[in-house]
């Protein structure tokens, strides 16, 4: 089954893009402008006799550094999406991002302002192309794959889910992330499972209930969502547990607390997350038949 409600998927940031963007334009237009402004004022720094910037031009050129090491702070916050980047990319732009600073040094020193203005726009293209890359503006991102897992113990009516919670942001959310390249999707819902929930003993992959597809809310790439049943014997109610996960992802190391709920219950609670993580629970079989993989005798 289907189901092509986009959905967000993951957990929002905290910082958006828009607002990286909002004072990032802001900085470098404002001080631009003071830049431009005559500035016939003392020099605070010397380099010669006639050339040393004022008042306004420092004040300019802070307000311009202070955009760009913003976005230059989102580029690094996010920059394992730079190997999705062309090949002749990763190669350009760490050459003209070196050429402009060296010819921004050079124009300092000996005064030239053509230098400058070169080297300047050689760095705002390339700060502006790896903000794009690792922001995702656009849809011409190959489509992110994903699973979610629904996992359960017990059968029939004495079914449970296994959810879990932050303990600083709201909701009730199911184990899931994105499929690693070359991995399997059964390996990376199992691996999903063992890094968000801390469960303990084999998990069982039964079956795949369901496929999402959509995009993201916030860079709008698409995504394809696979979810699955999958099948436990743990016997815990209750337990706490620090997220595992890549550094740099906002939820790696985040207390959370897993717990087992009865299927009902977990229908009404993932519902009001408003990330359609219920839509396939109508589906799970009444009893772990004819699985996909089974635990490890050993």
């Amino acid at each position: 089954m289907v189901d092509p409600s986009p959905s967000p998927v993951e957990e929002p940031p905290k910082v958006r893009r828009t607002h990286v963007i909002a004072v990032w334009a802001a900085c470098t237009l404002v001080g631009g402008f003071l830049l431009a402004l005559p500035d016939d004022g003392p020099r605070l720094i010397s380099f010669s006799e006639a050339h040393g910037p004022g008042l306004l031009d420092t004040v300019g050129a802070l307000l311009i550094a202070a955009g760009s090491a913003l976005a230059w702070w989102w580029i690094w916050r996010d920059r394992r999406r730079l190997a999705a980047a062309p090949l002749w990319w990763q190669v350009a732009a760490p050459i003209s991002g070196g050429l402009g600073l060296g010819l921004i040094t050079a124009s300092v020193l000996a005064d030239f302002h053509l230098w400058w203005a070169i080297g300047a726009l050689l760095v705002t293209l390339v700060q502006i192309g790896l903000f794009v890359s690792v922001s995702g503006i656009g849809a011409h991102r190959p489509t992110r794959v994903r699973v979610t897992g629904y996992v359960t113990r017990g059968e029939g009516d004495d079914m449970q889910l296994l959810v879990f919670e932050y303990a600083d942001h709201p909701g009730t959310h199911l184990p899931g992330g994105g499929v690693e390249r070359g991995e399997l999707l059964n390996d990376a819902m199992v691996r999903e499972t063992y890094e968000e929930t801390g469960i303990t003993g084999p998990l069982t992959v039964v079956s795949v209930v369901g496929v999402q597809s959509g995009r993201f809310t916030d860079t709008r790439r698409p995504y394809l969502n696979v979810y699955f049943h999958l099948h436990t014997d743990d016997p815990r109610r209750t337990w706490p547990h620090t997220m595992i996960g890549d550094p740099g992802v906002w939820d790696t190391g985040a207390p959370v607390t897993a717990t087992f709920i009865p299927v009902p219950q977990a229908r009404d609670l993932l519902r009001t997350t408003g990330n359609h993580q219920h839509a396939f629970l109508h589906l799970l079989p009444t009893a772990t038949t004819h699985p996909l993989s089974r635990p490890d005798p050993t």
